[in-house]
């Protein structure tokens, strides 16, 4: 039998199979935020089709952002139906497919920084507990965005005199082409969230040239973030003390420093261990999700007929 899971972002979609054997692909993304429901559920068609023409797959998962809304993925999932594909497929949230793949053999954490971060926590029972990714507005805590807004703000703040000089000031505006460090909020608020996130080399690079300024809107990031995996521990009922925690999600897998600041933090609250997931975590996780919900294995079966965290 073959697995088809599919993590579909707003740039790029990546596929894997279940169990492994087959090669992972990658084409662009399926976005239902920005494009709408039905153009989404069209664009998920073709990459289904990308992925198996000749539809030799018993079920398929896609782990789409946006697709938290139950609306959403009943509107989805009808559409897919409707386009004539010829094997189940079930829509859920891209956290969830992440979450599988690190926490399907037991409880532990799972802590994710990207474009944008959540935290997962698996209770003793199998239930997921989900705390942050409430977008860049209002949560997205050590994510890309998160660290440079607040590497942009000290470069604002330190122009007013509130706070030290620091070498963010220069890299930033050259980075964003900004006429001065006064309007770089001006430039920014015309930059999509992923344009602002694109901008974390900028700030590690000062970081590590010794900017104290840029360390410190690092090191205020990732405690903001262990925040949220700590309120995922507490919601699960778990204890610090032995438990299992995984790091995914490009800001933590591509900068050693910043998973070290994280990872300080972990083992001080007597994690047992720290550990990255692979690069394409949520993929794999997807076409775990649909083996377990096309066998009806316990609790993963579950958590795709929920949906979403």
């Amino acid at each position: 039998m073959a697995f088809l899971g599919l993590d579909c972002g707003g740039t790029k979609t990546e596929w894997a199979w279940h169990p492994a054997g087959r090669a992972i692909g990658r084409s662009s993304g399926v976005q239902p935020a920005a494009h709408g429901t039905a153009a989404a559920a069209v664009s998920l068609v073709t990459r289904l089709r990308e992925a198996a023409p000749n539809d030799d797959v018993d079920a398929a998962v896609a782990a789409i952002a946006g697709a938290g809304d139950a609306t959403i993925r009943s509107q989805m999932a009808q559409a897919v139906r409707d386009a004539g594909v010829p094997y189940p497929v079930a829509i859920v949230g891209d956290t969830l497919a992440a979450a599988a793949k690190a926490l399907a053999d037991g409880p532990g954490l799972l802590v994710w920084a990207g474009t944008g971060s959540f935290a997962v926590a698996r209770d003793e029972a199998g239930a997921l507990h989900r705390t942050g990714g409430r977008g860049h507005l209002l949560g997205d805590q050590g994510s890309g965005y998160d660290l440079v807004r607040r590497a942009a703000a000290a470069v604002v703040l330190a122009v007013d005199g509130l706070s030290p000089p620091t070498a963010l000031q220069d890299a930033l505006c050259e980075a964003f082409a900004a006429p001065s460090p006064q309007r770089l909020g001006a430039v920014l608020q015309q930059r999509t969230q992923g344009d602002i996130a694109k901008a974390l080399p900028v700030v590690l690079a000062c970081a590590e040239r010794g900017d104290e300024v840029a360390a410190q809107c690092l090191d205020d990031g990732m405690s903001a973030l262990f925040l949220v995996g700590n309120a995922a521990v507490r919601s699960a009922g778990l204890e610090w003390s032995g438990l299992r925690v995984l790091a995914g999600g490009g800001v933590l897998q591509g900068s050693e420093s910043v998973l070290e600041l994280l990872r300080q933090r972990v083992l001080g609250y007597g994690a047992r261990s720290f550990d990255l997931v692979e690069e394409r975590a949520a993929a794999d996780g997807a076409a775990m999700l649909a083996s377990a919900w096309a066998r009806r294995e316990e609790p993963l079966c579950r958590w795709v007929d929920d949906g979403a965290l």
